[in-house]
């Protein structure tokens, strides 16, 4: 459960910080973007670590306290086509979703090319949950955005789909505006978007403890980040998300017993990522 956004995601979040753009605008900004940093190779990476007051995806609240760390690598294989791959960790302590810890490791390989001025990204995740049996599952997933529409106003969307545990698809759109607060070091990234669904019955309930769908809208976010280099290739980000779930979403219910209540939540969520590029 990334990101990108998720989806976006955190490694999509960590590669924008370095790409020196808006979030997810990424990334999927919501699929995972590239590091830019070149090397005579070709070959291009970064890692980094972050913090969040909460783990988010796909508007669920999956826990609190998130400690995460990840690897993006990229290649470009000639001036059409490009390849990446990587892997996120995550892990909480206190998951009322999923039951008490939840540790979660994800890994992504994906094909990017472009059309004019449109960016385009396949890609394949797995999901593997280490705590909780029967859980892991795949996606596949088709990226496509525009950096610069209008007034330096990019565009993109991602649509994942599910083909395994799930069998469901999820459609994530968002607008992403940079602003440029000292040359080269400090910028405001700025993101808004929504989330539309079908079929993702793990992240919902009809009744307390049980399994479901809520199809349709999701919820819709905003967010603010302040990617500061401070060193060659060392970027770190703190920023704030505001999250409105629709109500039909699974909110503090457990899914593995307990007790809960039925609804989406509005969240504020404060994070801070360090990145370094490669």
């Amino acid at each position: 459960m990334r990101k990108n956004t998720n989806y976006v995601g955190a490694l999509a979040a960590a590669s924008t910080l370095v790409a020196g753009f808006a979030s997810a605008g990424t990334t999927a900004p919501m699929a995972p973007v590239p590091a830019t940093a070149p090397i005579e190779s070709g070959l291009t990476g970064e890692v980094h670590v972050g913090y969040s007051s909460l783990y988010e995806f796909r508007f669920v609240d999956v826990g609190s306290d998130l400690i995460e760390a990840g690897i993006d690598l990229s290649y470009d294989l000639n001036e059409n086509f490009g390849l990446s791959a990587g892997a996120w960790y995550g892990s909480v302590n206190d998951s009322q979703t999923f039951g008490n810890s939840s540790n979660e490791l994800d890994l992504y390989a994906a094909i990017s090319t472009s059309l004019g001025p449109v960016s385009l990204e396949f890609g394949y995740i797995y999901y593997y949950y280490q705590d909780i049996a029967g859980l892991d599952t795949q996606e596949v997933y088709v990226s496509a955005g525009v950096e610069d529409i209008f007034w330096g106003i990019g565009a993109s969307a991602t649509l994942y789909y599910d083909f395994d545990s799930n069998n469901g698809w999820y459609l994530q759109p968002e607008v992403t505006k940079s602003f440029n607060l000292m040359e080269g070091c400090l910028s405001l990234n700025l993101s808004a978007g929504v989330g539309v669904s079908d079929g993702h019955g793990w992240q919902m309930a009809d009744t307390l403890g049980s399994f479901g769908t809520a199809d349709g809208f999701q919820g819709w976010y905003v967010k603010a980040e302040l990617p500061w280099q401070f060193r060659e290739n060392v970027v770190i980000a703190p920023y704030v998300k505001y999250v409105d779930a629709d109500n039909g979403l699974v909110s503090d219910t457990p899914m593995v017993g307990g007790t809960g209540t039925l609804g989406g939540r509005e969240h504020l969520i404060g994070g801070v990522k360090l990145s370094v590029s490669f």
